[in-house]
């Protein structure tokens, strides 16, 4: 699995990112300097923990963790949730529990040349996609 996820990916490709930022709260400023911005995410792991730094022009956040156990998390609109992800082959499936029961849910699709990504809130989806750079 390593060899497929870890890397450096930077944003190609985003559709419905606004809609998406809107239904987990973020008001029209902070979307749109979130939306001006082509993120970087870079993946690595250290035996069975894996870290995940997200960077652009305007913040850079990381998460550390191990698959399947929950940890804690300050997602970069400043929410703090309980999060947690699973694994099923070249499949990231993390849930965010910011414990208003609006949950949030982000599938990761690791491919040879890219990552696609899928974040759910309610009946808002967004996908984006990150070349391997």
């Amino acid at each position: 699995m390593q060899d497929v996820i870890s890397g450096k990916y930077r944003l190609s490709k985003t559709e419905n990112f606004d809609a998406f930022l809107s239904e987990i709260g973020l008001g029209y400023i902070k979307r749109m300097l979130a939306q001006s911005t082509s993120p970087e995410i870079t993946i690595t792991r250290d035996g069975d923990r894996w870290t995940m730094v997200t960077s652009s022009a305007l913040s850079t956040s990381q998460i550390e963790f191990a698959l399947g156990e929950e940890f804690p998390e300050a997602r970069q609109d400043g929410v703090s949730v309980t999060s947690c992800v699973a694994a099923d082959g070249n499949t990231w499936t993390q849930t965010q529990k910011p414990g208003d029961g609006r949950d949030v849910t982000i599938v990761r699709e690791f491919g040879e040349k890219e990552l696609r990504v899928t974040s759910t809130i309610g009946s808002v989806t967004a996908n984006r996609v990150y070349e391997r750079i």
